[in-house]
């Protein structure tokens, strides 16, 4: 018997993450009918809004950046660590097996099934004026997520942290009321931000994922085959994600530069001073989550 799936994100047609949505329903297309709804945020609905949704079978399946779960799974933090991951391929050796585990684990308690970690990309500072050192953030409104986390790391830097879900941002943008903000440049071209913040500043603070779930009760209800095509074809999305994200950033690279907008690299002393000052995020995590040590050892 064909079973209905409903499917929702947040980001538009040129995302990877939409394109990874499109194929995992092109994959299962023989064994569902899909519902599928690309963007909430258009019908004015938080991106956040997401994990009840899929917690409550409002939807069956759904992606989002991992620091929107920190209330329901505190140890998720550990993503957004600044300056925790030298490279993608160290920040891919986390998300092994028993990471894996012990993160659905912690789903499931909320009736979610973890499917993927999506790659969501390097995150990089864009401003209105140059941001090459610390002291170039200070007094700048910047746009976060509503993640404490994040809040707390960019005040320490110097910043005004201004917490906006996805949905809100898309506004504060157009309407210039923020200075500054932080994502990877799929999410600086997408949302056009280059038509409003003309300095980039490639400072690789935090390697972001989404992650990519199920509602559980709605997986449970499925018949074996059904449940393995589910796992299959997610498995196999989340590689296609992954390489369109590695590719990505050279492609928007090139794409930025020539909208005429000034792109700069910390220097290797800049660099080290931003290190130095979120340092103390390090060893607060693991001080309240000493378990979660034995996942970097």
């Amino acid at each position: 018997m064909i079973k209905e799936i409903s499917i929702a994100g947040y980001q538009g047609s040129n995302s990877i993450h939409t394109k990874s949505i499109k194929y995992f329903i092109d994959n299962i297309r023989n064994e569902f009918i899909v519902d599928y709804m690309m963007d909430i945020t258009v019908n004015n609905e938080k991106a956040s809004s997401l994990i009840e949704k899929t917690i409550d079978q409002k939807i069956d399946i759904s992606y989002l950046l991992s620091s929107y779960y920190e209330n329901i799974l505190p140890e998720i933090k550990i993503l957004d660590l600044p300056y925790f991951f030298n490279s993608r391929i160290e920040a891919y050796n986390l998300l092994r097996s028993d990471f894996f585990d012990f993160i659905n684990s912690k789903l499931l308690k909320k009736n979610i099934k973890l499917l993927g970690f999506w790659d969501n990309g390097i995150r990089h500072f864009s401003s209105q004026k140059i941001i090459e050192q610390p002291q170039d953030c200070i007094g700048q409104i910047l746009r976060t997520t509503p993640s404490p986390l994040h809040i707390e790391i960019f005040k320490s830097l110097g910043f005004i942290p201004n917490p906006l879900d996805v949905r809100d941002f898309k506004v504060a943008i157009k309407d210039n009321t923020i200075n500054a903000q932080e994502n990877p440049l799929t999410n600086y071209w997408n949302f056009e931000i280059y038509n409003h913040q003309k300095f980039v500043t490639l400072s690789a603070h935090m390697f972001g994922f989404c992650l990519f779930v199920i509602n559980n009760n709605f997986f449970k209800s499925l018949n074996l085959k059904q449940q393995n095509k589910i796992l299959n074809i997610a498995f196999k999305s989340t590689e296609f994600q992954r390489n369109l994200a590695i590719k990505e950033d050279d492609i928007l690279m090139k794409k930025i530069k020539e909208k005429g907008i000034k792109v700069v690299k910390p220097q290797t002393k800049n660099l080290d001073e931003f290190k130095r000052m979120t340092k103390v995020f390090h060893e607060s995590y693991f001080n309240e989550n000493p378990h979660m040590k034995k996942f970097i050892l």
